[in-house]
């Protein structure tokens, strides 16, 4: 143990520096502490190295408090810097400028430019955690590190995008559960990976009153609805809401949709007596329909017709196993404000584009339909039900006046370099529009 009474050593103290050209009789004292040497007619000199006391003027560097009281008790005259070594420290250009600059390149958060100074480390960090890219390899030190003690205050408020898709198998329901919590105040778009979505994190969600977009269609796990019903309704500034495709079914319908809601995505255990039995916000304009085994064809037209006026944006993919092979073609009839339509080629027919289904519009009001997908999945003779005269006819005649954009899958079966192909981009094209294959 270390002898507490004993002097401290005062090596360097008591022996002169040499220095090559310098005479004996002049004062030198070390560069290091920026001293500098008497001209005879004045004290010693000091020159400080400090540059003011408020920023950016001081750069957050610390005045070295004890060089400078030493050299005040040997004599020495503390005076400032001169102005254009002082001009030569500052900054060329404004700080809200050198953000700016850095926000515009490639990686405006990376370690570099936090490394800069500490305005820029405060300025740059919040942005860096307000979308963290989290994946399998580092899922879990991110768990740590935000779970940690010292750290449970310090990036309550940045994290605003939660996106676990590319996390797979790495999370756990209790991690999913912490991070809600942890984030609840701020966070506003969760996406959840395809597992990990359990009781613990459907709890957690009511805590997130500020979320605006909850996306659960990658989820594989079965989810209650009627738990998530109940974290919805906690989600009142909610605008886009996507189902989990395995879940349980509800038959609870009474439910409290979010005011602001404008894009739904159904999928997962909902029923036929859900769709007829519920009351759907006006207020959605994009609609999709995905891995939905119990739904058939009336609900979805009935809720067509309650909400497709309203509606800008449909999409129905593929599987829907209780849709039949015509049972979309009313589509153009109960939404004629659409400006989207993906549509699987086994739910229409060509009876959908003929004038009785897709007829012109009351008054001086053109169709708004600008983009078209016609999808498939490659089943034999599904391009039979639909020829491209029939869309040709449908463009000719005015009923798609707006279109655009069409894009058609190869696997239709169609002779993309064929005769009636061509017409039909020929048409498209006299109206600045194009065929695209998929």
């Amino acid at each position: 143990m270390a002898n507490k009474r004993r002097p401290r050593k005062t090596r360097g103290l008591h022996y002169k520096k040499y220095v090559y050209g310098v005479q004996d009789k002049q004062d030198i004292i070390e560069e290091d502490h920026q001293f500098k040497k008497d001209d005879g007619s004045h004290k010693p000199v000091f020159k400080g190295s400090w540059y003011g006391v408020e920023w950016p003027m001081s750069q957050f560097r610390k005045v070295d408090v004890l060089t400078v009281a030493l050299a005040l008790e040997k004599g020495f005259q503390v005076v400032p810097l001169d102005d254009d070594n002082d001009a030569s420290k500052r900054m060329k250009l404004p700080f809200e400028l050198i953000i700016e600059i850095l926000l515009r390149t490639d990686k405006p958060t990376c370690l570099n430019h936090l490394l800069i100074c500490k305005a820029t480390y405060h300025m740059l960090l919040p942005l860096k955690y307000k979308h963290p890219l989290l994946t399998s390899t580092n899922f879990l030190k991110f768990v740590d590190m935000i779970t940690l003690p010292i750290n449970r205050n310090r990036f309550t408020n940045y994290v605003k995008v939660l996106d676990l898709s590319h996390t797979i198998q790495a999370g756990k329901n209790s991690y999913v559960s912490k991070l809600l919590r942890r984030f609840s105040k701020t966070l506003e778009v969760f996406v959840s990976s395809q597992t990990s979505f359990g009781i613990s994190p459907l709890v957690s969600l009511r805590l997130c009153s500020n979320l605006k977009v909850l996306d659960l269609h990658l989820v594989s796990e079965t989810v209650n609805l009627k738990e998530l019903f109940k974290a919805i309704e906690h989600c009142q500034h909610l605008e886009q809401l996507s189902f989990p495709r395995s879940s349980i079914t509800c038959e609870d319908f009474n439910i409290k949709w979010p005011e602001d809601l404008w894009f739904l995505k159904i999928q997962g255990g909902i029923t036929d007596e859900f769709l007829f039995g519920s009351w759907f916000p006006e207020t959605i304009t994009n609609l999709e329909f995905s891995h939905c085994p119990h739904i058939t064809g009336d609900s979805v037209n009935d809720l067509l017709m309650r909400i497709g006026m309203n509606l800008t944006h449909l999409s129905i993919y593929y599987p829907m196993p209780n849709l039949k092979s015509n049972s979309m073609d009313t589509v153009f009839l109960y939404c004629p404000n659409l400006t989207f339509l993906y549509m699987n080629i086994e739910y229409i027919s060509r009876d959908a584009f003929d004038e009785n289904l897709l007829p012109l519009l009351e008054g001086d009001y053109d169709r708004p339909l600008k983009t078209l997908i016609i999808d498939a999945s490659g089943l034999l003779g599904e391009g039979a039900k639909l020829h491209p005269d029939d869309l040709t006819i449908a463009v000719c005649e005015e009923r798609l006046p707006e279109l655009v954009s069409l894009k058609l899958s190869r696997l239709l079966g169609w002779n993309f370099e064929g005769d009636d192909v061509s017409d039909l981009v020929n048409e498209l094209e006299n109206r600045d529009g194009s065929l695209y294959t998929i």
